[in-house]
C-alpha cells in the first residue's frame, strides 16, 4: 500500500514538472540565458557580425564617459518615480469607487481596464494625435477655455511630462482592478466594528483600508517600477522623427532606449550590453531596497 502511494506521488510530480516545464524553458531561453549573454557582451568589442574582441572593462567606462547616459538616467528615474505613485494614488481612487457598487460598476471596469489591452504602440500613436500642437483635440480643448496650449511633441520641456501621462493613463486600469480584487478581499466585519467604535471615514481608510491594502501596493509597486525602468515602445513611437537626434530626443530618451540605439542603430553590441547590465544592475538595486523594508510597511493578515 505504501509503494502504491509512493508511486501515485512520483506519478504526480511528474505531471506537475510536465505543466510548468514550458514556463521554466521560456524563462530561461528568455530570462536567465541573456541576462549572462549581455554580461559576457558587455566585455567584447563585436559589431554583431565580425569578430568580437576582448576588451575588458572598457565598454563601462566608454558609456560612463557619454552624456547620452546621463540623460537616459535622469528620464529614465523621473518617468518612473513620477509614474508610478501617480498612478498608485489614482488607481487606488478608481478601486475605491468602483468597490462602492455603483451603477454600471462592471462597465466602468471594463473602460478602465481597455488601454491596459492595447498595444502601446497604439496608444503612441492615437496620444501623438490627441497632443498635436495644431490640430490635436487636447489643444483645442486648452484653448477653448482660454488655457495656453503647449507644443507637447515638439518642445523638449513637454515630450517627457507628454510620456508621463500617457503612461498614468493606461497604466490606471491594471491597477485599479488588482487593487479592487485586494479591496474586495477585506473583511467586511473590520469596517462594521470600526463604525460601532464611532470611527470616521478617513480613519476607516488610513487605518483598516490601506494597511490592508499594502500587500497589493507592494505588489504593484515592485512590477511598476520595473516595467518603469524598461520603458521603450511608448518612448520609440512617440517621438518619431526625432530618434534621430537633437533636443527632444536628449529630454525623452530612457535607458532602453540607449540600448536599442547603441546595438541596433550604431551596432556597438559592447556597448549596449555594457548598459544592459547597468539596467539590470539599477533594478536589482532598487528590487532588493523595496524588498529589504518591506517589513516596516506591508502588513499581511
Amino acid at each position: 500500500m505504501e509503494s502504491k502511494k509512493k508511486f501515485q506521488f512520483k506519478a504526480e510530480w511528474k505531471w506537475a514538472y510536465l505543466f510548468i516545464s514550458p514556463m521554466v524553458i521560456g524563462t530561461l531561453i528568455f530570462g536567465i540565458i541573456p541576462i549572462f549573454y549581455s554580461a559576457a557582451l558587455s566585455l567584447l568589442k563585436w559589431d554583431g557580425m565580425g569578430e568580437a574582441v576582448f576588451v575588458g572593462l572598457r565598454n563601462f567606462s566608454k558609456i560612463f564617459a557619454d552624456k547620452k547616459l546621463q540623460y537616459e538616467l535622469r528620464n529614465t528615474l523621473i518617468y518612473t518615480f513620477t509614474v508610478v505613485p501617480v498612478t498608485l494614488l489614482l488607481s487606488l481612487g478608481v478601486s475605491n469607487l468602483l468597490n462602492k457598487g455603483l451603477k454600471l460598476t462592471g462597465m466602468f471596469r471594463v473602460i478602465y481596464f481597455l488601454p491596459n489591452i492595447v498595444m502601446p504602440v497604439a496608444v503612441a500613436m492615437v496620444w501623438r494625435w490627441l497632443l498635436n500642437s495644431k490640430v490635436g483635440l487636447v489643444n483645442m480643448f486648452l484653448k477653448g477655455i482660454g488655457l495656453p496650449a503647449p507644443n507637447w511633441i515638439s518642445d523638449p520641456h513637454y515630450i517627457l511630462p507628454s510620456l508621463i501621462l500617457i503612461s498614468i493613463w493606461s497604466g490606471i486600469g491594471y491597477n485599479a482592478i488588482i487593487l479592487l480584487a485586494g479591496l474586495q478581499g477585506i473583511s467586511p466585519a473590520l469596517y462594521e466594528a470600526a463604525k460601532l467604535d464611532g470611527a470616521s471615514g478617513r480613519q476607516v481608510f488610513w487605518k483598516i483600508t490601506v494597511p490592508l491594502l499594502t500587500p497589493s501596493l507592494f505588489f504593484l509597486s515592485t512590477m511598476n517600477i520595473m516595467n518603469g525602468m524598461r520603458v521603450f515602445d511608448i518612448v520609440y513611437t512617440f517621438i518619431g522623427k526625432a530618434d534621430q537626434g537633437g533636443p527632444i530626443l536628449d529630454a525623452s530618451r530612457t535607458l532602453v532606449f540607449g540600448i536599442y540605439e547603441r546595438a541596433f542603430r550604431f551596432m556597438n553590441m559592447g556597448d549596449a550590453s555594457a548598459e544592459a547590465v547597468v539596467l539590470f544592475a539599477l533594478i536589482s538595486v532598487v528590487t532588493v531596497i523595496q524588498f529589504k523594508f518591506q517589513d516596516k510597511w506591508v502588513f499581511y493578515e
